[in-house]
């Protein structure tokens, strides 16, 4: 099934960002430029993206419809299975947060790879149990660096850039993807 959609995946550079070139998107994508740029014009014939020419360059970036939250909704549980399907630790932890109904997602370096962060950042909105995340820690040897606030809106910019850069949501994709292009 992953496989099927995959090419969802080529909408993740240009997630909460500025157009991008499609050099640029290739090398974070690490796909060959004519398998991106085709990937790029099924999403244009969609009407999900849009080029933009600067002088002989092409720039792409995501088109504000209302459907986006959905499309991008998508790429993000997509992103999230194929880092799961990678790290079994991480694929633990997301199992055990989605007991919860909270707003939940992980950033920072633990994105890249659970067994190399030093910590796990987790955000979780709303109240909570610390306790249990405690536990969990303990169970797979992994810390956790928790912050929990009561709503999004208690998130400074500063740690909302660093959140958008690199993040793995959890729980309630299209609150967290409306809060981040906000």
């Amino acid at each position: 099934m992953v496989t099927k959609v995959s090419i969802w995946l080529t909408l993740e550079p240009l997630l909460y960002s500025r157009p991008k070139h499609l050099a640029e998107i290739s090398r974070e994508l690490k796909k060959p430029h004519t398998t991106v740029r085709k990937q790029l014009k099924i999403f244009e014939k969609k009407g999900l993206i849009q080029k933009e020419r600067i002088g002989k360059q092409t720039f792409y970036k995501l088109k504000k419809i209302p459907l986006i939250i959905d499309y991008l909704a998508m790429v993000e549980k997509e992103k999230l299975i194929e880092k799961c399907e990678k790290e079994l630790v991480l694929k633990e932890i997301v199992e055990f947060l989605h007991n919860f109904d909270n707003t939940i997602l992980i950033f920072g370096s633990a994105v890249d790879s659970v067994k190399e962060a030093r910590d796990i950042d987790l955000l979780v909105i709303g109240r909570f149990n610390k306790r249990e995340i405690e536990l969990l820690g303990e169970k797979l040897n992994v810390r956790f660096h928790l912050i929990n606030v009561r709503n999004l809106k208690e998130i400074n910019e500063s740690l909302k850039q660093e959140i958008r850069n690199k993040h793995l949501i959890i729980n309630n994709a299209e609150a967290l993807i409306k809060w981040l292009i906000s």
